[in-house]
């Protein structure tokens, strides 16, 4: 109830307060006045029959005392012109009935009735020595008077006046009537007050929350000025107003601390673009030679060298991932995309192609099960889905030294199209102690912070885990036990594509992957590259698998050969930083003419917004640096293949 008193406006409150107050008041005024009126009125009336009692003994003491019934019939009757006298009974002294009359419009029941009332009151009266008047709060029953009859100070009967209460009756409902009628005439007049007067109150504040509203509109701080009052209103709107003039400064500061924020981000960003791109450069002549060095004869501790030297470089790239990814989360720039994919072959198998040569390297059982009651295809974001569990598969295996890891997919929460998909990582490893787990999911922060730890890794890789699975609906948990291992739980909403496929179970090792190098064999291939470490590398692939390719150094260079009608390259390979002329300006000029022609960025630019660029500048695809062959073989194939499908 006061909840819903306190959501009225401030006029209904007034009127309701005001109008409350006054009909309050009334109501006590009016019940004393009703009260005190009734009171009076009873009590005049059984003075007023008492006494007629009083008088009328005297006069009947004579006639009882000879025995005359007649006479004191005539004397008793002329009582009667009282309208309000209903009966009177002579008791002798022996308390027999000497004489009665009773009103002409008794029935002979009320009579009776009346008779045996009086008797009984009689009885009483005489046992208790009562008062001779009673009811004397009570409207609804007969006024009753019984006054000793005596004669020469002897009591010689009791004389028994009966009167109804019809005539103050009567006027009681008139009262009432006339006091009901005063009270809502008076209650209008006050509801009709209360509404105007109350305007005097709420209208001051009414014009403080028009103003209120139109400041966040037009931002007019000073609005609050314009009413001037010298009353308490008067001194609230100054300080509002005041306050107006304290915000604005503070919008000002805030904006321009605003601006330096975002700029201060944007560096962050441009710093961090930049410096990946820088540092993926020489990662991609490191990882790139180590990688076409391993394919020659070499003796076995040249050829361990070179590859503890690549393996350590992925390891690099990898931390290089992990702080991009954490530095966009973190300034809130990632958004998790809504796209249709395959739960097995978009995110389980790639995941597990990823994982499976550590897992082997270790001699570690790597098995995946998916419960028979999960959908196939979905909807969300397969990448960050894919990233997350290889995070874990990769964590798994690293702290496992033998044993096996088991990745379990089961759904919860179905609902409308969404499900939660809930996956677990259990391995045979290592195990954390419950200290360990509560900064597990910490940035920079680490299981064994130890400068002696066996582990290497930056300590964000669980931190990324743990923000992705947030931002995709869900939450991360782990359960370990020293010694025993370790699983890791996170859950995920997802939705429920409408047409579900059968479900294809992924298999339970190494998902091996089948290279079709056929259509890449004589390909003409332009490559438009700048530094020549990285043009040596990319040869070296290409020329791998027997594709023909022609060097541009720059982007103008790539524009001139692309357009050269002797020229009939199969797809370019574009760079995006180079001199002269970027490569999004070149594929722009390129793609006026050449509309069908595969164009795929290979560059060592890796955000999300820069890939995005370079596919609006007409770029087909794109491949990072460091290049990755197996990735720069499939897109080249897929391409190629879709371009000669579509031109014949």
């Amino acid at each position: 109830m006061i909840k819903k008193f306190s959501d009225l406006s401030i006029r209904t409150k007034l009127v309701l307060i005001l109008s409350s107050t006054a009909i309050i008041a009334l109501s006590i005024a009016c019940s004393f006045i009703f009260y005190t009126y009734l009171i009076d009125v009873k009590q005049n009336e059984i003075k007023t029959i008492t006494q007629i009692a009083n008088v009328s003994s005297i006069n009947i003491a004579t006639s009882l005392s000879f025995g005359k019934k007649e006479d004191t019939k005539e004397m008793i009757a002329s009582l009667a012109d009282n309208s309000s006298m209903v009966a009177t009974i002579i008791y002798q002294e022996n308390s027999e009935v000497f004489v009665s009359y009773f009103h002409e419009h008794l029935s002979v029941n009320e009579k009776n009735k009346l008779m045996e009332n009086s008797k009984a009151k009689l009885r009483n009266y005489q046992h208790n020595n009562l008062p001779s008047e009673r009811n004397l709060f009570s409207f609804w029953e007969n006024f009753d008077a019984l006054v000793s009859i005596k004669l020469e100070n002897r009591e010689i009967g009791i004389l028994h006046i009966i009167a109804d209460t019809k005539d103050l009756k009567a006027r009681t409902i008139n009262l009432a009537c006339s006091l009901l009628a005063v009270i809502v005439v008076t209650l209008l007049i006050i509801f009709i007050l209360t509404y105007f007067f109350q305007k005097i109150f709420s209208n001051p504040i009414y014009a403080l929350l028009s103003i209120m509203k139109k400041v966040p509109e037009n931002r007019n701080y000073s609005l609050a000025k314009e009413i001037q009052r010298n009353d308490e209103y008067g001194a609230l709107f100054k300080g509002f107003a005041t306050m107006m003039d304290e915000l604005k400064t503070i919008e000002k500061e805030l904006i321009i601390e605003k601006d330096k924020a975002n700029q201060a981000n944007q560096t962050k960003s441009n710093f961090l673009a930049n410096m990946s791109h820088e540092i993926r450069t020489p990662m991609n002549a490191i990882i790139g030679l180590s990688e076409l060095a391993l394919k020659n004869d070499l003796s076995s501790k040249l050829h361990d060298y070179l590859f503890k030297i690549n393996h350590s470089a992925s390891d690099l790239l990898g931390i290089i991932n992990d702080i991009l990814d954490f530095s966009k989360i973190e300034a809130g720039m990632l958004e998790i995309e809504k796209k249709k994919f395959h739960l097995s072959s978009d995110v389980i198998d790639k995941a597990l192609n990823l994982s499976n040569e550590r897992a082997l390297e270790k001699n570690i059982t790597l098995s995946c099960s998916i419960n028979p009651n999960v959908p196939q295809f979905l909807i969300g974001d397969a990448l960050r889905l894919r990233q997350i569990l290889i995070n874990l598969i990769s964590n798994a295996i690293k702290f496992t030294k033998h044993g096996e890891v088991i990745i379990t997919i089961k759904t919860a929460n179905t609902t409308n199209k969404i499900i939660e998909l809930i996956v677990d990582i259990q391995d045979s490893g290592i195990g954390i102690s419950p200290e360990q787990i509560k900064k597990l999911f910490k940035p920079f922060s680490q299981a064994d912070s130890s400068t002696t730890r066996q582990f290497g890794g930056t300590g964000l890789g669980l931190a990324i885990c743990k923000q992705l699975t947030e931002l995709m609906g869900g939450k991360i948990s782990v359960a370990s036990d020293i010694g025993v291992g370790s699983t890791f739980t996170f859950g995920i909403y997802v939705g429920i594509q409408d047409d579900q496929s059968p479900i294809i179970k992924p298999s339970k090792n190494k998902i091996k992957i089948t290279e079709k190098r056929d259509v890449l064999k004589n390909a003409q291939i332009l490559l438009a590259e700048d530094n020549k470490i990285n043009q040596l590398v990319a040869m070296e692939f290409l020329k791998g698998v027997g594709i023909h390719v022609d060097i541009a150094n720059n982007g103008k260079e790539a524009v001139t050969k692309a357009l050269n009608h002797e020229n009939h390259y199969d797809a370019i390979l574009m760079d995006v930083q180079m001199p002269e002329m970027d490569g999004i300006e070149a594929t722009t000029l390129i793609r006026k003419q050449l509309k069908n022609i595969p164009i795929i960025a290979m560059t060592a630019y890796a955000m999300d917004e820069e890939k995005q660029e370079f596919i609006d500048a007409g770029m087909n695809t794109h491949v990072p640096k460091p290049i990755d062959s197996k990735v720069l073989y499939q897109s080249l194939e897929y391409w190629i293949n879709k371009t000669k499908n579509k031109t014949s």
